[in-house]
């Protein structure tokens, strides 16, 4: 029944080579992005302090996307079409590391598009929630911010507390 339908086992191998390769254009497509961004980004002077992240997600020891003298930047590529709550908690947890780094560098989120944008702003959901699948990310938020059941996603930090610009690309 399955052959009469086209399925074999060499259906699956190539669809498992596509699917494999699948998770390495993300990163791909990352790296790119950030390449391309560059030239439109930095100012006159600025210089790189880290090799730029090239793959999505972060490694451990690089905690953002892109470091320089002056900045430290996420990137997040890709489109949304809706409600996808693993890349809205990813967003929101990049946006609390950047929000919470201290060096005195501009903070800033890149997205495509306007979802993330509409998401952070305009959500009603706690930032418990979103942070409830990243127990670092988390210990940040309540070191940097209070409790995290307190504090909804649409609404500002308290004073004297900066939130770091997030711009569409």
């Amino acid at each position: 029944m399955a052959a009469a339908r086209g399925f074999s086992p060499e259906l699956m191998v190539a669809a498992l080579t596509v699917w494999e390769s699948l998770g390495r254009l993300n990163d791909v497509i990352h790296a790119a992005g950030i390449v391309l961004a560059l030239p439109h980004l930095l100012e006159d002077g600025e210089e790189i302090a880290a090799r730029p992240s090239p793959a999505a997600g972060n490694d451990p020891h690089r905690p953002f996307d892109l470091e320089t003298d002056r900045r430290v930047a996420e990137f997040k590529l890709a489109r949304r079409r809706g409600a996808d709550a693993m890349r809205q908690r990813q967003t929101f947890k990049d946006l609390v590391m950047l929000a919470a780094d201290r060096t005195g560098r501009r903070a800033e989120l890149f997205v495509v598009g306007a979802e993330p944008g509409r998401f952070l702003h305009t959500s009603r959901a706690t930032a418990a929630w979103a942070l409830d699948r990243t127990p670092h990310a988390r210990r940040v938020f309540e070191e940097s911010f209070g409790f995290p059941g307190r504090l909804r996603r649409g609404v500002h930090p308290a004073p004297g507390r900066s939130c770091p610009g997030h711009r569409p690309m």
